[in-house]
């Protein structure tokens, strides 16, 4: 595995020249970071005003960005092969706790963990029951078993913040799940059981757990100004809005709409992470 890390201490760094999943602008292709915090997020046309002798800018050549997917971790926060590893495959942060533990969430910018605030439900996808809790659920589910998709879906639609994380570790041993494999399951493209769209698994992976665990605040889990740098640059081959259901598959942004695109995920073939910011640190992956 080969990644270069680099960092870029209290550096004003502008990546541009892609594309920004971001709710400050649905169109944005740049993004501002100082020290370990967003402080802008726009368009070409900004990012050159906003650019001058004391920036460095990274050419994305293409990539989207997206806030970092949360990988399952063991018992214990991962040593730093681990974390190399993990971030290497697009994941920025992992839950750790095993058996009985209480889950925690832990950042790969921090030496510290966040405890699951109480009354946080966590239960397996393969329960079916539907909980409704009002403090949030963590699913912990099966790639391989498609129950998860039913629980978030009905979750979501009664109001119920929840988070999505893989039940198993991602070992170096054994080949780290892309974490875009989750969506492309959840749409349910070759079945005619009702799915959930790209977006709806994509938050649960990452902002989802973040709010769960309250991590970040109430921007944690964005690319939005304040936020802390937590993203990953993805080659893909196309970006859209994906939803479930195959008469209405994919669209554009409308601008009326102001929704940013994910990437177009079909069969087996998904996108891969080639850059991430984490905190003051960038890794070329």
């Amino acid at each position: 595995m080969r990644i270069s890390t680099q960092n870029r201490g209290q550096e004003t760094v502008m990546y541009r020249n892609g594309s920004v999943y971001s709710p400050a602008d649905p169109f944005a292709t740049a993004v501002l970071v100082q020290g370990d915090r967003v402080v802008w997020v726009g368009e070409e046309a900004g990012a050159d005003s906003l650019t001058d002798n004391k920036v460095t800018t990274v050419d994305l050549d293409g990539l989207v960005l997206v806030p970092g997917f949360v990988a399952r971790g063991g018992g214990d926060a991962p040593a730093e092969d681990e974390t190399r590893a993990l971030v290497s495959a697009g994941y920025t942060a992992c839950i750790v706790g095993e058996g009985d533990e209480k889950p925690a969430f832990h950042s790969f910018a921090e030496d510290f963990g966040h405890d699951l605030p109480a009354g946080v439900e966590v239960r397996r996808a393969s329960d079916t029951k539907f909980s409704h809790s009002e403090a949030g659920l963590l699913v912990e589910a099966s790639l391989e078993d498609q129950g998860w998709i039913d629980v978030i879906r009905e979750e979501l639609r009664a109001g119920t913040a929840v988070g999505l994380v893989p039940a198993e570790k991602s070992t170096q041993e054994d080949p780290i799940i892309n974490p875009w494999a989750w969506a492309t399951q959840g749409l349910r493209l070759l079945s005619d059981e009702t799915g959930l769209p790209t977006r709806a698994t994509f938050t649960a992976q990452t902002r989802g757990l973040r709010r769960l665990f309250r991590v970040g605040g109430p921007l944690g889990g964005q690319i939005v100004p304040d936020a802390n740098a937590d993203f990953v640059g993805w080659r893909a081959e196309a970006l859209m809005v994906q939803t479930a259901d195959s008469r209405i598959a994919a669209w554009s942004t409308d601008p009326r709409a102001r929704t940013p695109l994910l990437p177009e995920l079909a069969g087996e073939k998904y996108p891969q992470a080639e850059i991430a910011r984490i905190g003051t640190l960038e890794y070329g992956l």
